[in-house]
């Protein structure tokens, strides 16, 4: 018998029966003892069958298939042992999960939201919002007030929590070996260049540890030390499964072979070449360790291709080359009269567990009642996963956080305390945004924010635009508990535009713009927002209205003041904002503006509301609204609404985006717009969108009934890329009268 010999007699058996005894008590967790004869008087123990899965990115979705045929054919599994994914399959199957449910778990996952720290936008604040919306990338300042790169594209704050979610029944300080199949995962010291087998503590932070690569995610601090994934030192760990005890080693090995130049087209194989030349000389060794060698099909597939088609195919190939070996699976289990076990189901994860208590632990900076209260969880209570992590997005969102992830412990009571482990983000960061479009040529936007929300101001936000309509801002930002949000800002913006009438070309303006502002505004039910503010406004330069006489747009030179109190009302639940499947965002404001050295007072009233409503797979209805109507016949020059464009074509707020007329047309007083939409989208990033919209608008409301109504449409292509929205459009309108052209690189602002 191959790695084990053991001949037993009878006198051995009662000479030795002690040491067997003790044997016995160390092993029976899995079922190892059995009776191998009716007629022995004493237990032999089976050989030791370990599986050892090797590291690959999304290639390792091949395991769950190699997986599901060693069920099938019954072979039993004492020990498992992986690197990187394969150390949260084998991760997963040691404490319970059968391979096809780790395959449905696998399939029903989101994996660009999970390989992403992004929470629902639902759960943002408002200024997380416009962080995500505008910036392309972020970069943090260090402890020596240095810019510097962040130690990974990933936090991991989705993939900690998912695993948390899964092991949530495994003691925080488990002994993996003691699991109802014997356990270990390989990680990297970053700091020695040490090999780190992982066989006791938190089984979450073990198996990210072991699959942390380099750049891609940041590194776990586990145990004192700085870990990263495990590929780097040994990527088929088959010799920790032989130090653990195995007799029997089943290779799956999905690390292919070297890439050549033509096959390198992406980072994914550049780090997969990387890992292969770094395991070069162990990955050799530890191939000779194996009874049994498993090597599905990988082609086409790189260690990024993390999608449910490619988890799907991926798991087939581990089924088919699992399959391909079914004869030598049967002759090891004949051979050594192996049997099928049946495995302890204790740390399979309930639908919910009954919670009696709620822990912080870690960096908090802001106060621990109003985050548990933002985490809105009463105690006691029955929870399932989904529902503390959506309360755990509820404070990620908030903003400030690097890290949260959970653990559940036993309470005094029979329940379990749920803990959160919170690390906070680096106060400040830089963030950069881009843009190219034939509205404003190329922009970029630098911004420097600062979170600490346990100073008075817990946000600070300074801003500038440079580009050939440059500008500047300066915010802070107040919240105490439940108070309501204060702020004050400070704005000036250059403004170069041309302004159309019926399709021609009147005027190239210019206008400064400058003004300070306090404001206060309350969040209610995560996507509703209440606020008021006043501000005092600057205005230099060009400034348009509507007259009655040719060519119907007044012009006039302006340099003054205005004081502007407004109020607002917002909703926002759309779940994306470039390209959302489905929601509302309503924003509807009424103001005053009041010159004091005219002694007048003008109201105005703005409503912008855009609605995606699901239709079919694939396919969304759009449904616009846009009005505003100025109350005052002498309303100020350098408030008229303005009309056409795409969304990124605004220059003001009061700016209505219109397909089929250029920015900018003068509108008047009154004016209504109403866009009809249908969407489609043609892959994973690229959609095609066909509008019909109409203006109807006058001086007064009797002429906004009787006016002629104006119509118009255009076609947009929208593609999602690394850099931002790419959108080109056209448009026709009767009032134009001509095709217009728009297109847009990068994010809007």
């Amino acid at each position: 018998m191959k790695h084990l010999t053991i001949i037993i007699t009878l006198t051995i058996c009662l000479s030795f029966i002690s040491q067997a005894t003790v044997f016995a008590h160390k092993t029976n967790i899995s079922g190892r003892i059995v009776n191998r004869s009716q007629s022995a008087p004493c237990q032999v123990p089976y050989p030791k069958v370990a599986v050892v899965l090797s590291g690959g990115g999304a290639k390792g979705f091949a395991h769950i298939g190699v997986l599901k045929v060693l069920e099938e054919e019954g072979i039993p599994i004492d020990i498992i042992v992986g690197t990187s994914i394969g150390s949260l399959i084998g991760g997963f199957y040691s404490i319970g999960y059968r391979a096809d449910e780790i395959h449905e778990i696998i399939e029903k996952q989101d994996w660009e939201a999970i390989l992403s720290d992004g929470v629902p936008r639902l759960y943002l604040s408002e200024n997380d919002k416009e962080l995500r919306q505008r910036y392309l990338f972020s970069l943090p300042y260090g402890d020596n007030k240095k810019l510097s790169l962040p130690l990974g594209v990933i936090k991991g704050q989705n993939v900690m929590n998912l695993f948390c979610g899964l092991a949530g029944n495994v003691p925080v300080d488990a002994d993996f070996t003691k699991l109802p199949i014997s356990f270990a995962c390989v990680a990297a010291n970053l700091e020695t260049g040490e090999e780190v087998v992982m066989k006791n503590g938190f089984l979450p932070s073990a198996m990210f540890s072991s699959m942390a690569i380099p750049g891609v995610f940041g590194p776990s601090q586990r145990d004192g030390m700085i870990l990263v994934d495990g590929g780097i030192v040994n990527n088929f760990p088959t010799d920790v499964a032989k130090e653990m005890g195995a007799d029997i080693i089943i290779g799956v090995d999905i690390r292919g072979g070297f890439y050549t130049r033509k096959e390198i087209k992406s980072m994914g194989e550049i780090v997969g070449q990387m890992v292969n030349f770094l395991g070069m000389e162990k990955g050799a060794a530890n191939s000779g360790l194996c009874d049994l060698t498993i090597r599905p099909d990988i082609t086409g597939y790189s260690v990024s291709s993390f999608t449910g088609e490619a988890a799907d195919t991926l798991v087939l190939r581990g089924e088919e080359a699992a399959g391909l070996v079914r004869d030598q699976l049967r002759e090891l289990k004949e051979k050594y009269q192996l049997r099928p076990r049946e495995k302890s189901r204790e740390f399979i994860a309930p639908e919910k567990w009954e919670i009696d208590d709620v822990n912080l632990t870690g960096a908090k900076q802001i106060n621990e009642a109003f985050l548990l209260k933002r985490l809105n969880l009463p105690v006691p209570g029955n929870y399932s996963y989904e529902e503390i992590k959506n309360a755990i997005d509820r404070i990620y969102g908030y903003g400030g956080f690097e890290k949260i992830y959970f653990t559940l412990n036993d309470h005094t009571n029979g329940g379990k305390t749920l803990e959160l482990i919170i690390t906070t983000e680096k106060e400040f960061s830089m963030n950069i945004g881009f843009k190219v479009n034939t509205t404003d040529a190329a922009a970029l936007l630098l911004n420097v924010t600062r979170k600490n929300y346990s100073n008075t101001f817990g946000l600070l936000s300074a801003t500038a635009e440079l580009s050939a309509n440059p500008g500047f801002s300066m915010m802070a930002e107040t919240n105490k508990n439940d108070f309501p949000t204060a702020g004050a800002e400070i704005r000036g913006k250059y403004q170069n535009y041309n302004i159309y009438e019926k399709g021609t070309k009147l005027v190239n303006a210019d206008l400064f713009y400058a003004s300070g502002a306090i404001y206060l505004y309350q969040s209610f039910l995560r996507r509703y927002n209440f606020g008021l503010g006043l501000q005092e406004e600057y205005f230099s330069g060009d400034a348009f209205i509507k007259s009655n006489s040719f060519p119907d747009v007044s012009a006039a030179k302006v340099d003054r003041f205005n004081t502007n109190v407004y109020s607002y009302f917002s909703l926002d639940n759309m779940d994306d904002f470039y390209f959302p499947s489905k929601g509302t965002n309503l924003y509807a404001e009424f103001s005053l503006d009041a010159d004091f050295k005219d002694e007048k007072v003008n109201s105005a009233l703005l409503l912008k509301m855009k609605n995606v409503i699901p239709f079919r797979h694939n396919t969304a209805l759009l449904f616009n609204l846009y009005g505003r109507a100025l109350f005052s016949p002498d309303y100020l020059m350098t408030k008229s609404t303005f009309i056409g464009g795409d969304s990124y074509s605004q220059y003001f707020s009061y700016h209505l985006p219109f397909y089929g007329i250029p920015p900018v047309a003068v509108g008047e007083r009154y004016a209504a717009i109403g866009l009809l939409g249908l969407r489609l989208k043609l892959s994973g990033s690229q959609y095609i969108s066909f509008m019909y919209n109409v203006l109807q608008q006058g001086s007064l409301p009797t002429d906004w009934i009787e006016a002629s109504m104006v119509h118009g449409g255009g076609i947009k292509y929208s593609m999602k890329t690394m850099v931002g929205p790419v959108d080109i459009g056209f448009g026709y309108s009767n009032l134009n009268n001509d095709l217009t052209f728009s297109a847009n690189l990068g994010y809007w602002f």
